[in-house]
């Protein structure tokens, strides 16, 4: 009976040890825009469905426990007033589920009245931001920095709009619905890299545009000068973003690149839940989204 014990008490901490190898570190919900709209369906734009696509994904963040949320921008399609009926749907994230937003091009698609206002309704703290957790450091960038869609706002100098937007002529990103990220804040990434480097942090990137694959017609119109600093920083694993909603994966110098599919371009949702390990880590999706697991 007591050698009988031993083995049972071995036994039970092996399956404990298991467990725990097997649990991620930190495990966060990925929404990619839901752009949101009381208008009918457009093509393959399921705008109304949002609300309840949002739902399920919200239900399966819970079920699942995840440490938080982030949403990669464009929450609604147009109209300050469809904030109204979208929002309220993160309310049901259990309480200990902090939930964090990025600005995408068609969270600007309001009265330009409103924009000062954006911030707070999307309860963001600055337009570019990180928080930590558990060794993780995760950056929030501002994709929609330098923009014609958001200059009534920023009111920089159209010239120097115009030049990161003329920067692109003849290839594929040259469009007016793309953007650029300033030299401002890309003096706050190298500094919150070199944050992350001296703490032996790994880091994560969040943005609304995608730098890669090169071909990609959404890409961030200085997408280069981005690239540039990620590549001179190996503390940074992946950077994942929205905009291009058919989404896409792509590998380059040791960093995954991953555009999470857009949840409004779906009649059954998509959303995903990334798990980060030791050395992996894991994609899973739902809905349209794929699954995969990549190592570090």
């Amino acid at each position: 009976m007591k050698y009988l014990k031993v083995i049972l008490v071995l036994a039970s901490a092996l399956v404990f040890a298991a467990c725990t190898a097997n649990k991620p570190i930190v495990s966060l919900g990925l929404v990619a825009d839901p752009q949101y709209a009381d208008q009918p369906t457009a093509g393959k734009r399921y705008y109304r469905e949002s609300v309840w696509k949002l739902k399920e994904a919200v239900d399966t963040f819970n079920h699942y426990k995840v440490d938080f949320v982030q949403t990669l921008g464009d929450v609604i399609d147009t109209k300050w007033e469809s904030y109204d009926s979208i929002l309220p749907v993160y309310r049901r994230l259990d309480p200990h589920i902090e939930n964090y937003h990025s600005l995408g091009n068609h969270d600007f698609s309001i009265d330009s009245t409103h924009m000062p206002q954006l911030l707070d309704r999307l309860s963001m703290p600055a337009f570019y931001y990180s928080y930590t957790r558990k060794g993780w450091r995760f950056i929030v960038l501002d994709a929609t920095d330098y923009a014609f869609f958001s200059n009534p706002f920023h009111n920089y100098p159209l010239d120097d709009v115009d030049g990161y937007y003329q920067s692109t002529q003849g290839q594929p990103n040259h469009y007016a619905w793309n953007s650029a990220i300033g030299r401002a804040q890309q003096e706050w990434l190298k500094s919150e890299l070199a944050l992350a480097e001296s703490a032996g942090q790994k880091v994560i990137l969040f943005a609304h545009m995608p730098l890669l694959p090169e071909e990609d017609s959404h890409n961030l119109w200085n997408g280069e000068e981005i690239l540039t600093i990620i590549q001179q920083n190996p503390s940074v694993v992946a950077y994942i973003n929205g905009h291009n909603h058919a989404g896409s994966y792509h590998f380059q110098d040791g960093v995954h690149y991953v555009t999470v599919f857009g949840m409004v371009d779906t009649e059954i949702s998509s959303y995903a839940i990334l798990n980060l390990y030791k050395n992996s880590i894991e994609l899973k999706g739902f809905g349209n989204q794929r699954s995969f697991r990549l190592k570090m």
